[in-house]
């Protein structure tokens, strides 16, 4: 199979996975991928994830990446708290969590984290983006819980302090009510004294 037939099948696609492409092509010789790589068509993301050269990389993009270096993901932690405006700094990592064990991929697009989280933590995310783009994120509530929760070094009222946390923007996003009721699925006492303090900030406006 030459080039233009591969561009044609899969041109509209962020994220190559060799299964997808010996789905479509069966008898695809994937020699021809390193073959493109040197000819600078292609880079390889990961081991038998592909994209295109060149194609410009956003927000969007990495997080729908990330979804699909790792099934069983969702965008969260610090990726979250910034996209919905959480926090001031920028974020040069992409995290995610995921059921799977925690674990990392440095890319050519950028440096994946996925954070480990039981089943029973695996809720509270939501599909964003367009029909080419769409990832899962993290609703505003668990983004916040799922960093207290991943972060242990948090412990008390200074530490919130320290996160920098936007309160009117997290007054506008989030609801008491479902921030307890989430704190309480973590089953963890640290978590739920951080989400009474985050839930007096919003009060005291």
């Amino acid at each position: 199979m030459n080039f233009i037939a591969f561009q044609d099948a899969f041109q509209e696609r962020d994220v190559i996975p060799v299964n997808d492409i010996l789905k479509r092509f069966p008898d695809f010789d994937t020699r021809r991928l390193v073959e493109w790589q040197e000819k600078g068509y292609l880079q390889k993301i990961i081991n038998k994830f592909y994209s295109w050269t060149n194609r410009p990389i956003s927000e969007d993009r990495l997080f729908f990446t990330a979804n699909r270096l790792c099934h069983n993901s969702y965008i969260s932690l610090w990726s979250a708290l910034r996209w919905y405006g959480f926090i001031p700094e920028g974020v040069y990592q992409v995290f995610s969590v995921t059921t799977k064990q925690t674990h990392n991929f440095d890319t050519p697009l950028g440096y994946f984290h996925y954070q480990h989280v039981k089943p029973d933590l695996f809720f509270g995310y939501r599909p964003i983006g367009t029909s080419q783009r769409e990832f899962l994120l993290a609703e505003p509530e668990k983004a916040l819980l799922d960093t207290l929760y991943l972060n242990p070094a948090l412990r008390d009222s200074l530490d919130i302090d320290g996160l920098r946390l936007n309160m009117d923007i997290i007054a506008e996003a989030c609801t008491p009510d479902t921030l307890t009721l989430y704190a309480q699925a973590y089953q963890n006492k640290r978590v739920e004294k951080l989400t009474s303090l985050i839930i007096q900030h919003l009060a005291n406006g």
